[in-house]
């Protein structure tokens, strides 16, 4: 069983890796129309993926995961605060805090989850995980209030708010989460798909981002 798990571990952190690279690169190039083209291909694969695993709901899967196109390819067509670059920076940290969140929910869900949250939709969430997860977005926010000063425009701020922008990551990346595992349930499956090693398919990887990307950068554009 240890060794099982440290397989998992090894393929979800190479597959992480791989799919950091991939997303440094595209917001490093800072090419809207390239980023576009990215977003628009999870979009559709994730969406060919709850076709094939045939969800319920098809046309709510269409909104759901496009939804998350449309505001992710938004905000760097629009800019934070006509700022491209800093519209980059904005959804590299939205994307880095979730996977943030999911990574260590994983992790300590794994080794010391015990309080079941809905154990009959997704026996793996356990509260000890969302508080493993929580606890690191905390400390960012944490952080970016103490060091305010030295952080570019926008997120230069020494109100506290910011502290609760983070927890809201989480638990709108665990709600994106559970939903997907919700449908995956009801499907009677564990994976989406074998796209990803270590983590199954697209959906599985998105299905934080879900939720919690789009809501995030409409509560920007509303309160920055």
């Amino acid at each position: 069983m240890v060794r099982g798990f440290k397989i998992e571990m090894l393929l979800r952190l190479l597959t992480a890796l791989t799919i950091t690279a991939v997303i440094v690169m595209v917001l490093y190039l800072q090419n809207s129309w390239l980023f576009a083209l990215v977003i628009l291909l999870v979009c559709l694969s994730g969406y060919y993926e709850w076709i094939s695993n045939r969800f319920k709901y098809p046309l709510y899967g269409f909104l759901l995961i496009f939804n998350f196109g449309f505001w992710s390819i938004f905000l760097i067509f629009r800019g934070a605060g006509g700022d491209e670059l800093m519209a980059y920076f904005l959804y590299g940290a939205i994307i880095f805090s979730t996977a943030l969140f999911d990574t260590f929910a994983f992790i300590i869900g794994s080794n010391f989850g015990k309080t079941y949250i809905v154990k009959n939709i997704s026996p793996n969430k356990t509260l000890e995980g969302l508080i493993g997860g929580l606890l690191p977005l905390i400390l960012i926010g944490i952080f970016l209030i103490e060091y305010q000063s030295k952080l570019p425009g926008a997120l230069g701020t020494k109100d506290y708010w910011i502290i609760l922008y983070f927890v809201l990551i989480g638990l709108s990346a665990f709600i994106g989460d559970l939903l997907i595992s919700y449908f995956k349930r009801q499907s009677g499956i564990k994976d989406t798909g074998t796209i990803l090693p270590g983590h199954g398919g697209v959906l599985d990887r998105i299905d934080s981002h879900l939720i919690a990307t789009p809501l995030l950068i409409i509560l920007f554009f509303i309160f920055l």
